[in-house]
Order: structure tokens, then sequence, then C-alpha cells
């Protein structure tokens, strides 16, 4: 007859899932995926061609902390789209900097025309050097015209914040030769990111979002959290209570 284990015979990793369970707060259905791939050892790892699901994670995040950031009204939670990740995959792995056209990011995940951020770097990089880097020119951004101060620019920052862009999606790729950077002809092993978002915003003289204490001005589909509009669809709740039958599982596994 087989014996049952003890609940001191718990792997570490369902002890985890108990915190987990308690302080998870998410931005997105990508973070429960990473939860449920990271504790059933199936973490997918792609390397230097495109977002791990941790990457993605990051990038979802680091952009709701930069919209957060700027004490807007009317500023939408930002989660992960496929469609638009796929979109702008196959962009990167042309290996050229410059932007796809208009045409190519029309009618994308949905959306009539998607936005899109580009960024290299020949050292190691992580998704958030991309996101600091668009978000750094905000200095250069001129609040009370709308628009770029002179001879600057500015629109990867405009792009970020842009209130109604809540649709995000991105690619990477170690290129062994980037063209189109404008420096020189090419360089090598550079590792480049293209980020598409949808709707597109960074139109040209419109104010990136309405000023005013945070969430007030949030559309009737959506909740605040962390002082950003988001999904009802993606609320802690939802996602506490996903969790917590992951871990009554682990729990059942454990003990037999």
């Amino acid at each position: 007859m087989r014996n049952c284990g003890k609940l001191s015979d718990l792997p570490v990793w369902s002890l985890v899932l108990i915190i987990l369970f308690c302080r998870l707060d998410v931005s997105g259905s990508i973070e429960l995926r990473r939860v449920l791939n990271v504790t059933s050892h199936r973490l997918v790892k792609r390397g230097t061609n495109g977002f791990s699901e941790e990457e993605k994670v990051a990038m979802v995040l680091a952009h709701n902390e930069a919209r957060a950031k700027e004490g807007a009204a009317d500023m939408l939670a930002m989660h992960w789209d496929e469609a638009l990740e796929s979109s702008a995959q196959a962009h990167t792995d042309r290996c050229n900097f410059e932007h796809s056209t208009k045409m190519e990011r029309s009618n994308i995940g949905g959306h009539k025309v998607v936005g899109e951020n580009l960024y290299f770097s020949t050292g190691k990089t992580i998704p958030k050097h991309a996101l600091d880097a668009w978000y750094e020119e905000k200095k250069d951004y001129d609040f009370a015209t709308a628009i770029c101060r002179p001879g600057e620019v500015c629109g990867h920052y405009k792009q970020v914040v842009w209130a109604k862009s809540y649709a995000l999606g991105c690619g990477k790729k170690l290129c062994s030769t980037l063209t189109g950077t404008g420096y020189k002809d090419v360089i090598s092993n550079a590792n480049y990111i293209t980020c598409q978002y949808g709707p597109a915003g960074n139109t040209i003289g419109r104010p990136l979002y309405i000023d005013g204490m945070a969430c007030s001005m949030c559309p009737p589909d959506r909740y605040c959290r962390e002082s950003l509009c988001a999904l009802e669809a993606f609320s802690r709740a939802s996602y506490q209570s996903q969790l917590f039958v992951v871990f009554l599982l682990s729990v059942f596994v454990s003990l037999f």
C-alpha cells in the first residue's frame, strides 16, 4: 500500500506558489502563462531570436511602469499581443534598421494601423534597455506645443506613453550585420529590437494623454490598477483564482 506524503514534503517551488498567490498582480495574460511555464519547467528560451516568455513579461511591465509615471487620467495598461509580436519579429528578422511601411503595419491584430519603435545595441541587451532609451526622449518633448523640440527626436517616447495604445508586441534578433543605421554601412553583431503598438499613437500635434488624477477618465470596460486603466479580463482576482488551482494541483501531485 502506497503511503501519502506530508505537507512538510512539499517542494520549495510549491511554497513559492503560495507567496505568488498572495502577491500576484499582473498586467496581461502573459503573466499567468509565465508562472505556469516556470512551475512546470517549460519556460521558453529563444536566445538571440525572438522574445522569451520572461522577456515579454519584462517588456510589458517596463512599458506600464513608464506609463504609470506620467500622471494621466486616461492611460490604458498595455498587454502583450501575439499578432503584433509576429509582425514585429518579421520586421526584425530583416536586420535593417529602418521602419516598416505604413502598409506593412496596417490591419494587424484588429488595428487599422500600428505604431513602431526601433532599437539596437552592440552590447549586452535586455528589453528594458530599449524602453529606457525610448523614454529618455521625454526631455525633448514640448508639452505646451505637443511636438518635439526643434532639431530633436521624441517620437519613440510619444508612442511609449500614448494613452490610447494598449496592445504591445516585440521581436528581437542578434543580427550578424545590421544595415540602415545611418552611422556606417554595416554594424556587426547588433542586438536589434522592434516593438509595435496598437492602435498607433504619436500623432503630430495631438496630446499624449489627458492630465489629471490617475484613472479618473478610464473607459467603462476598464478598472484602475496601479494608476492605469486595465482590462477587467486581466484582473488580479481572476489570476489569483487560476493560480490557486495550479497550487492545489501541485500539492496533490506532491503528496502522492
